[in-house]
């Protein structure tokens, strides 16, 4: 087996990458509604400083059969290295992964990392799967385990319009709602990345010890221009302290153009000085009505909350989102 670094920008091995990633991926996962190659090599292609993205392939032969993503955390985090490794499901059992997996090895110690961090999706009844043997027998230990939900789309108004209302008596006064397409204006920027960047340290992530993030209105304008170039939408609702004029609260959904049918949940989050006013089923609710109202076609909402999270846990079954996999995230440390 070789290892080899993929040069994003080769259209032809980025193929071949993508369809590897792909099968692996959706693996014994039917409901996995995967991005298009176009908008995947928009995001391959785009240049993060704050992040930037390695991706390494091993060829059984002359064929790519594997291939390992790995980031490294620039601004925060900084002793730390994220990855994924996806091998061909026709040619597991060979080594590739093991193959990846050394090679990332070597690149995270040479950048300094102190703590690698992987995460894989299994079904509920995961004990013992191949996923989770490969990863303990490699070093790496169980941190967190995420609970994988997906909400049927759409939600009957009547429920929505009962969790609006029970929200509304709580938060009226002191704050009001608006929904963005496409990202907030630049004067809400600079409260919703403060908020945004509390999502590491406040959502439970077990043992693995994370610092708070560090995106800025910059960053946050350059993520925009990247998924208006892969022809995603993000819908976003916040909550804005009437006082202060500043967002305490929100919640984003993310719509991918080569996945028609889904719509992933990306963070919800309450400022820790505003909650207990539930203001968190508030944005989730009122982004909801904004998906269904715009985008019918999408018959399903996907989010991960670690089920230590009981506040995120119970809106999201308060809306009816069922448990179909689970997501647990693997460490190692390399000090």
């Amino acid at each position: 087996m070789e290892t080899s670094l993929i040069d994003v920008h080769d259209d032809r091995t980025c193929a071949r990458a993508y369809d590897v990633i792909i099968a692996s991926k959706g693996h014994e996962r039917p409901w996995n509604e995967p991005p298009s190659l176009a908008e995947t090599l928009v995001e391959w292609r785009h240049v993060d400083k704050a992040e930037p993205m390695e991706m390494w392939g091993v060829h059984d032969g002359a064929e790519l059969v594997g291939v390992a993503t790995l980031w490294l955390p620039m601004e925060d985090n900084t002793s730390m290295a994220w990855f994924e490794v996806q091998v061909d499901p026709a040619h597991r059992g060979r080594g590739a992964g093991t193959a990846l997996l050394e090679q990332l090895l070597d690149r995270v110690r040479e950048a300094g990392r102190t703590t690698m961090v992987v995460d894989v999706t299994v079904p509920p009844d995961s004990d013992g799967h191949a996923y989770r043997r490969f990863a303990e027998r490699h070093g790496f230990h169980l941190s967190n385990t995420e609970i994988i939900r997906h909400l049927e789309l759409p939600v009957a108004d009547d429920l929505l319009d009962r969790h609006a209302e029970h929200a509304r008596r709580r938060r009226e006064e002191d704050y009001r709602l608006e929904t963005h397409v496409g990202g907030v204006p630049p004067h809400l920027q600079d409260s919703l990345c403060a908020v945004m960047n509390q999502l590491a340290v406040d959502a439970p992530t077990g043992d693995i010890e994370f610092e708070e993030e560090s995106l800025t209105p910059a960053r946050y304008e350059d993520y925009l221009e990247l998924f208006r170039q892969q022809g995603r939408v993000r819908l976003t609702t916040v909550a804005v302290h009437r006082s202060t004029g500043e967002v305490v609260a929100y919640s984003d959904l993310m719509l991918p153009e080569g996945a028609p049918g889904v719509a992933w949940q990306w963070g919800t989050l309450v400022h820790r000085d505003h909650r207990g006013r539930r203001l968190g089923m508030a944005v989730k609710v009122e982004n909801l009505r904004r998906l269904q109202a715009d985008h019918p076609e999408r018959r399903r909402v996907v989010t991960g909350n670690d089920d230590t999270n009981s506040w995120m846990v119970s809106i999201n079954e308060d809306l009816g989102f069922r448990v179909v996999e689970l997501c647990p995230a693997y460490q190692r440390s390399l000090a």
